[in-house]
């Protein structure tokens, strides 16, 4: 099992086995949503969710990039813990303290990247 917190330790969703998609964006969306140069996420299938627990605040959010999905903030710190993504939860994957959480596999939105990003050789790079 693996346990996704907030920054303050309010919130935690647990999650079983590995992630399905694990990779990093450099859309404008990842950005905005970490204030980081890129995103992290971390794709669970729904069922390998379990139990969440804390003050969550939802909201639904369009950004034009991706489809309208429901992102989940703790209410008390402000973190963007999960997103529903269709048969898939989405995770911010710093929120994941796991060292053997395995390393990012792709870096998508490539041509939007900072120039001064340097991504690891292993990760395949995708420009969609």
């Amino acid at each position: 099992m693996r346990v996704s917190k907030c920054a303050c330790g309010a919130c935690s969703v647990e999650v079983e086995g590995d992630p399905v998609r694990n990779g990093l964006c450099n859309c404008d969306d990842c950005r905005r949503r970490t204030g980081a140069p890129f995103g992290w996420s971390v794709y669970f299938l729904n069922q390998q969710v379990g139990k969440a627990i804390g003050p969550f605040t939802v909201r639904r959010v369009d950004t034009g990039e991706f489809a309208p999905h429901e992102r989940h903030f703790c209410s008390q710190c402000g973190s963007t813990l999960f997103w529903l993504a269709g048969p898939v939860t989405g995770f911010a994957g710093g929120c994941f303290n796991d060292p053997n959480l395995h390393a990012p596999k792709v870096v998508r939105r490539y041509a939007q990247r900072m120039p001064w990003s340097v991504f690891p050789t292993s990760c395949d790079i995708i420009d969609t």
